[in-house]
């Protein structure tokens, strides 16, 4: 699947879902990220169990970036006339930032602070707001339901990639 096709389809709209519990489902990522590196050590979250993936640590921290791109797509959206969203290859961070460098608790605390902000302005906004548009450089058209949607189903692909780091380092699974 292309870069495009990846967002596109983490942008699809789940019309089942009301924005209290889009919000509400948001917002208990952070949580279910710190459930899916708890009781690792530290040279389990930086090893590389499944070939040609990334490390625990790297894939927190790639979380953690994109968090921050989430948080501002939805924030200009929610407060200006259709802006312009430009695409970011998150994928290409990892070694221009020295993820396996980082501090573990220290990007997990910036997802929670994020979205528990963001879920705070999320639920401030009126019913109308749910439907103001941004323009994507990579999608097109884009609703701030749609930037919410792609937040969560970001954090849930990756979170699959978390269970398989997991099971190859022999880790009981985590409970969601």
């Amino acid at each position: 699947m292309t870069a495009y096709a990846s967002v596109a389809a983490a942008q699809q709209d789940d019309l089942q879902r009301t924005p209290a519990e889009l919000i509400a489902a948001y917002e208990q990522g952070a949580a279910a990220l710190r459930a899916a590196v708890s009781g690792l050590t530290a040279d389990q979250l930086r090893d590389r169990p499944v070939p040609g993936r990334w490390s625990m640590l790297e894939l927190v921290c790639h979380v953690a970036d994109c968090e921050q791109f989430f948080a501002d797509r939805m924030k200009r959206t929610a407060a200006m006339d259709r802006p312009l969203l430009i695409g970011a290859d998150g994928f290409r961070y990892s070694d221009a930032l020295r993820y396996p460098d980082h501090d573990v608790e220290e990007e997990i605390l910036l997802v929670e602070i994020t979205r528990r902000q963001m879920a705070h302005v999320l639920r401030l906004l009126p019913a109308e707001a749910w439907q103001r548009t941004a323009i994507h450089s990579e999608t097109g058209l884009v609703t701030l339901r749609q930037l919410l949607l792609h937040a969560n189903n970001h954090l849930d692909h990756h979170l699959a990639f978390a269970a398989e780091k997991r099971r190859a380092l022999g880790v009981s699974p985590t409970s969601r």
